[in-house]
């Protein structure tokens, strides 16, 4: 079991050296230096200031424990009055988190520190109220439990009640098959280590968890395994981005200390992920519709968009997203057209609340969800099948998606076929065609060259392995496209489009309506 959430040790050193870089913005104050009196650039960077979620990648470096004991007395120091943006409800769970976490390990001589955390966690449970639905509340609740822990005065009637509290948190945000009720693979993650630390810090206290606690990260494992690429990082579905691969890897092996990861699942029936795994190819599919309110904040309108990797890394994606991204970029890439999916119409399948009295009251909830998904999945000698559709577009236009994959068995071979259908039974909404735009992304190491006929292409990944990209629609054209989850700061990439009408009275059987494609590894070539 790992005891604290794994640190970088690159950026401790950094950190020890006076270099506070985040979100491509740095502030030097020197080695003897502190970040908190100095000019903020931007309010994202403060929170990651005054969140301490830089705590433990200065513990990795060494003589890094002495000087984040020592920061954090500074920080106490200069704030224990508190103010609206330090003390915000949110912010003070994920520091008090962090300190609860990281407490064992920073020198407290006088009892100076942990008289300031106790006062910051009374703060924390006075604002209990007031913490935002979700992972904020997961790490309240847990923060409070690993306070129990440590008091040693009235301990147990604290700790039971924080831990009455986590089980609530823990039943109603992870789901049966280990996923986040947010359905998005980061905060599965970020929920897997809020849960794996605030056991080892129970079990460092020699206390017993709730059996919810345990069961919790019993099925958290498998599910993170679920939603990881073969590079080791995670899929970027519902506003997560491709994280550290080594802090996943830290994570799934911190547990036993064990030298193997958790074997992934072919579906999580509840997340709504299908993950197809063959040979040197994974292909995961969001076959689900979006999160229920209040988890929808970071909700994307995307039903059956997939993404793919191979034993060379990513190949196809979606656009993605990264919190130290520009706030300018989170809408957009929310919609149907940042996603390896399709597109009717040139709209989502969906409404997000963009302004208005709701979207101030609420936030950027989902005010009209995706529809029906529906997927099945069939396994055979040759490969693995999928067929999958939804009913996003069924009010709107009377059609409905449907998707089909197959993978053959060495995973070089994924071919799909993507149509529009009027549902057996209903009466066409009108005859006239409607515009489609079928999408697939390929991340930035991907190089996308188009064959003169305008119905393949040549895709080179990591300027090594090649793939060919074929369709029996069109006009297919290359377009520009935009990479966020791999860092704050938006990558250029590329996108084939294949566009079409479509017929509103379709059956999904003629050419109007039905686009077959694939891809294909190049065997025996360098290029």
């Amino acid at each position: 079991m790992i005891a604290m959430p794994y640190g970088k040790k690159s950026t401790g050193t950094e950190l020890l050296a006076g270099r506070w870089c985040f979100a491509g913005q740095t502030v030097d104050v020197g080695a003897h230096g502190h970040p908190f009196s100095v000019s903020m650039p931007s309010e994202r960077y403060a929170g990651w200031i005054h969140d301490f979620d830089w705590l433990f990648d200065l513990l990795t470096a060494q003589g890094g424990a002495a000087k984040a004991g020592q920061l954090a007395v500074q920080w106490a120091d200069l704030f224990a009055g508190g103010n609206s943006f330090v003390f915000a409800p949110d912010r003070l769970a994920r520091r008090g988190l962090n300190w609860g976490r990281a407490l064992s390990a920073l020198p407290d001589p006088t009892g100076q520190l942990a008289a300031r955390y106790a006062g910051q966690m009374r703060a924390l449970r006075r604002a209990l109220s007031r913490v935002s639905p979700g992972l904020p509340m997961l790490r309240a609740q847990a923060a409070l439990v690993i306070f129990g822990a440590r008091l040693n005065d009235k301990a147990e009637t604290v700790l039971a009640r924080a831990l009455d509290g986590l089980d609530e948190e823990i039943t109603g945000q992870i789901l049966a098959d280990g996923g986040h009720i947010s359905r998005s693979p980061m905060a599965t993650l970020d929920a897997l280590e809020i849960l794996m630390g605030t056991d080892a810090v129970l079990q460092a206290a020699g206390l017993e968890g709730s059996r919810a606690l345990g069961r919790a990260i019993d099925r958290l494992m498998p599910m993170v395994a679920t939603l990881r690429h073969t590079d080791g990082a995670m899929a970027v579905f519902h506003g997560g981005h491709e994280g550290d691969p080594d802090r996943v890897s830290a994570l799934l092996r911190g547990r036993d200390g064990g030298e193997s990861d958790p074997q992934p699942f072919a579906y999580g029936p509840h997340t709504g992920y299908h993950r197809l795994d063959a040979g040197e190819s994974v292909v995961l599919i969001d076959t689900q519709s979006v999160a229920p309110r209040p988890y929808d904040l970071d909700a994307h309108l995307a039903p059956l968009a997939m993404e793919i990797s191979t034993s060379e890394g990513r190949l196809l994606v979606n656009c993605g997203w990264h919190p130290a991204a520009a706030p300018d970029w989170r809408r957009p890439v929310r919609a149907s057209a940042a996603h390896s999916t399709l597109t009717l119409a040139d709209r989502s399948p969906g409404e997000i609340l963009e302004d208005g009295f709701m979207a101030d009251a609420l936030g950027a909830v989902v005010a009209e969800d995706s529809g029906i998904v529906r997927a099945r999945l069939k396994e055979q000698s040759s490969g693995i099948w999928l067929e999958s559709s939804h009913d996003g577009y069924k009010d709107a236009h009377g059609l409905v998606h449907r998707r089909r994959l197959f993978v053959g068995e060495d995973g070089g071979d994924i071919r799909g076929e993507d149509s529009l259908f009027v549902p057996m039974g209903d009466a066409p909404l009108s005859r006239d065609p409607v515009p489609f735009a079928l999408r697939f992304h390929f991340h930035p190491d991907v190089r996308v060259s188009l064959a003169q006929d305008l119905s393949s292409a040549l895709l080179v990944q990591n300027g090594r392995s090649g793939w060919r990209f074929r369709t029996d629609g069109g006009p297919l054209a290359v377009e520009p496209s935009v990479y966020l989850a791999g860092g704050a700061r938006p990558v250029r990439c590329q996108q084939l489009v294949i566009s079409g009408n479509a017929l509103g009275d379709g059956d999904g059987q003629g050419r109007d309506n039905r686009v077959r494609w694939s891809l294909r590894r190049l065997r025996g070539r360098s290029t």
